[in-house]
This record gives C-alpha cells, structure tokens and sequence, in this order.
C-alpha cells in the first residue's frame, strides 16, 4: 500500500465518521445503541471514548479487514463494543486489557449484553504482564491507558504489528502534555507513518507500520 493510499483511507474513513454521526444504518440493534448510551451515562469517570472515537475505531477496523486486534486499556468495554461490531463484520478477535478488576468485570458483562462475547476477550490485570501471553501478531492496536505508558506500550507493540498495521492512541491532543515522548516517537520512527486525527476533540493517532 503505498502512502498516498493510506492517507486515502484515513481521509475516507473520517469522512465516514462524521457522515455515520447520528446514522444507524447498518450499525447496531437498538439494544445495543441503548447499551452504549447506559455505559457513558454511567460513567462518571469519562474513560471511555467519546461516540464519534467509537464510530472512528469502527470504520477503521471494517475499512483496513483487521482481524487482530488488541486494546490496551479497555475501561468499561464502551470501546471494545465500537471494535466488537467492526470485527463481526471482519470475523477477527479483540482481546482487551483492562488493568481494574471491577472495571474488567463490569467490561465483559456489556459485552455479553452487546451479544459479543463471542469476538471479544476481556483479560483483567496489567497489560505489561497480560501481552506477553499473548500468542502472535496484531494487524490493529488501539491504546487507552495510562499516558504517561504510552512509549513502552509503543516499544512492546511496534515489533508485534504486522506490516501495514495500524497502531492507534487517544487522547493525544488533550493530554499531549502527558506524552511528549511517544508524540516524538511515532513523528520520527522511520518505521511508521502517521497522522492526527480528531473525531472528537480528544483526538487520536493513526499510525500505519510500513512494509
């Protein structure tokens, strides 16, 4: 895939997004809208993704065929239904990690209820002792988890991504603050090319592992 491609697809897929916004066209069953809107109501600790992230991280996933998939940072499971519904239409696997053994729980409960728990794996603990179980390599990385991590995390996944894998991160305009050093990493490595992008203002880093 060459570079004026990739950057194609992101145009496309934000495109996408912003068109989907309100849309439920080939999207989710009403329970499962109503599941998505229960979990941001309830969370008072806003971890979970903005929708337009969710609707982001989906068209991602269905427009790249990614089939696995890994969240580091999985909160109540409001993201990982975004990845279940995509990875149903893609018939790939997500295993996401949350490091909070209630959050874990509470995360696998919704996707249950999301009818999901077929696609989606969720590991309770600390993703730095979680991923080297893991088996394989990953053709999709979305990360969420403690900012200041984010570098390690990048060092750990880079040599796992498949080539022309995406690695995305969020929060990288709110917090940017807080990650100076994966900022620089993922502009530099001349093993990746990427872009910033804002579904939402939170913003999120799309990074594409060259072949």
């Amino acid at each position: 895939m060459s570079n004026r491609s990739w950057w194609r697809r992101v145009v496309v897929a934000t495109s996408l997004v912003s068109g989907l916004a309100g849309a439920t066209a080939r999207a989710q069953t009403p329970a499962q809208q109503k599941l998505l809107a229960d979990i941001k109501a309830a969370d008072s600790d806003r971890l979970a993704v903005s929708e337009e992230d969710g609707r982001f991280l989906r068209v991602m996933i269905v427009s790249s065929g990614a089939k696995h998939v890994l969240e580091i940072g999985g909160a109540y499971g409001y993201s990982a239904i975004w990845m279940g519904l995509a990875l149903r239409q893609t018939g790939g696997h997500l295993t996401s990690i949350e490091y909070d053994a209630s959050r874990a729980r509470l995360a696998a409960d919704h996707v249950r209820a999301a009818g999901l728990a077929d696609i989606v794996t969720v590991v309770p603990g600390d993703a730095f002792a979680e991923i080297p179980k893991l088996q394989g390599t990953f053709d999709f990385v979305f990360l969420d988890a403690w900012k200041r991590d984010y570098k390690r995390f990048l060092d750990v996944m880079l040599p796992r991504l498949t080539p022309r894998g995406l690695f995305l991160a969020h929060n990288v305009v709110n917090k940017q603050a807080e990650m100076h050093d994966f900022l620089e990493a993922i502009r530099s490595d001349p093993r990746l090319a990427t872009s910033i992008v804002t579904p939402s203002g939170e913003g999120m880093s799309l990074s594409v592992k060259l072949p």
